[in-house]
């Protein structure tokens, strides 16, 4: 904790907790993050009061540049800030993409991927699964039927 560039009181990490550039973090008051969470802020991150951040939790603040010199990208990074505002409920397993912002009082539902701003007070939640495709039937009848199991 002493390596970020702020934290707060009654903060708490409630197991393993990876902070990637530490000095461009800052942390307000009693914010809690659950295990295993992996956070990278070298582009600037901040957590505002009163956040609850549940387990397998992941964050980047920066972005490979992918128009640089080498393919598939360079060695320079896209810095883009990441803000979390006061009072926010993040559920487990949540991905919070580079230059997010979300606005106070917000709650990030389970296995949310998050990008770009979210407004105070916004419920979030996953899409809704959906239906990709279907096997071939007769495919599928004649396999199970002749009982081609791997």
């Amino acid at each position: 904790m002493s390596k970020l560039a702020a934290c707060g009181q009654g903060v708490s990490f409630n197991g393993r907790t990876v902070i990637r550039s530490p000095q461009n973090v800052a942390i307000g008051n009693n914010v809690h993050i659950g295990d295993n969470a992996w956070i990278q802020g070298k582009g600037g991150l901040r957590i505002g009061d009163n956040c609850h951040i549940s387990r397998n939790f992941t964050l980047y603040t920066a972005n490979h540049r992918y128009s640089g010199t080498c393919l598939p990208y360079d060695d320079d990074f896209e810095l883009k800030p990441v803000v979390i505002g006061r009072n926010v409920w993040i559920g487990m397993n949540v991905c919070v993409a580079p230059g997010t912002t979300i606005g106070d009082g917000a709650i990030i539902g389970m296995g949310a991927v998050v990008s770009g701003e979210v407004p105070p007070l916004c419920i979030v939640g996953n899409q809704k699964w959906r239906i990709l495709g279907y096997r071939d039937k007769e495919e599928y009848d004649k396999l199970d039927k002749s009982e081609k199991y791997g």
